[in-house]
C-alpha cells in the first residue's frame, strides 16, 4: 500500500516566494504550447488546475484564451491576484470542487501527482464532470523514469496513466518530457498527456 503523502500548500505559498518555487515558470509550458500549435488551438474556454503562480494562466490568456485558475491554496490565489488582476482566479479544491461550469481544456501541470492514491478516482469523475463533450485534458506529471524517494510527487508509467484515464478519456498522446526551469539541478522526467473526453 502506497504511504500517503501530505503537502501543506498554504504554508508553502506562504514561506516561499513565487519565483523560487519549483514548479514556477515565467512562460507558457513548452509541451503545452507544442500541442496547442499542432493541434491549431486557439480559442475556448480553459481550467488551469492548480494555477498557482498563475503564469499557465496568463499566457493561455494572452493567446486568446478565456481562462479561469484554481488552487487549493488560498494564499497561492492572493498571491497571483497581485501580479495578474485581470484573471479570474480562485481558491478550489478539485476533490471537492464548486465550480459548475464547463470548459474546453483542462491543464494540470503538476496537480494530478500530488493527489492521494485512494483520491484518484475522485479526481478523474470531477474533471469529467467539468469537461465539455470531447473536451481535452492536457496533464503532465512526474515519469516513473524519475528515482522513487517516498516523497514529493508520485511517478506515473503510461500504462498507469492509461489504466487511470482509459475508461473515461480516449489516450490522444504521451510522450516523454520534462518539467523545465531553473531551479532544479537537473531535469525533472516527466510524462506529458493528452487526453480527449469520451
Amino acid at each position: 500500500m502506497t504511504e500517503q503523502r501530505i503537502f501543506d500548500w498554504e504554508n508553502i505559498y506562504k514561506s516561499n516566494k513565487m519565483t523560487d518555487l519549483p514548479w514556477y515558470n515565467p512562460g507558457l509550458d513548452v509541451d503545452l504550447q507544442d500541442a496547442l500549435e499542432k493541434m491549431d488551438l486557439r480559442s475556448g474556454t480553459f481550467l488551469d488546475l492548480g494555477t498557482g503562480p498563475a503564469t499557465q494562466a496568463m499566457r493561455l490568456q494572452e493567446l486568446g484564451f478565456e481562462v479561469t485558475g484554481v488552487d487549493i491554496s488560498e494564499e497561492a490565489i492572493q498571491q497571483a491576484r497581485q501580479t495578474y488582476n485581470e484573471l479570474e482566479l480562485m481558491q478550489d479544491d478539485i476533490l471537492h470542487t464548486r465550480l459548475t461550469k464547463k470548459f474546453d481544456f483542462i491543464l494540470d501541470r503538476g496537480c494530478f501527482h500530488v493527489i492521494d492514491p485512494n483520491q484518484r478516482e475522485t479526481y478523474v469523475r470531477n474533471v469529467i464532470n467539468l469537461l465539455n463533450v470531447a473536451g481535452l485534458l492536457f496533464l503532465k506529471c512526474f515519469s516513473d523514469q524519475m528515482p522513487e524517494t517516498g516523497a514529493g510527487p508520485y511517478r506515473f508509467s503510461r500504462q498507469m496513466i492509461r489504466d487511470i484515464f482509459e475508461p473515461h478519456f480516449s489516450i490522444v498522446e504521451i510522450r516523454d518530457t520534462e518539467f523545465l526551469n531553473d531551479k532544479n539541478s537537473g531535469p525533472i522526467k516527466s510524462l506529458f498527456s493528452i487526453m480527449k473526453r469520451r
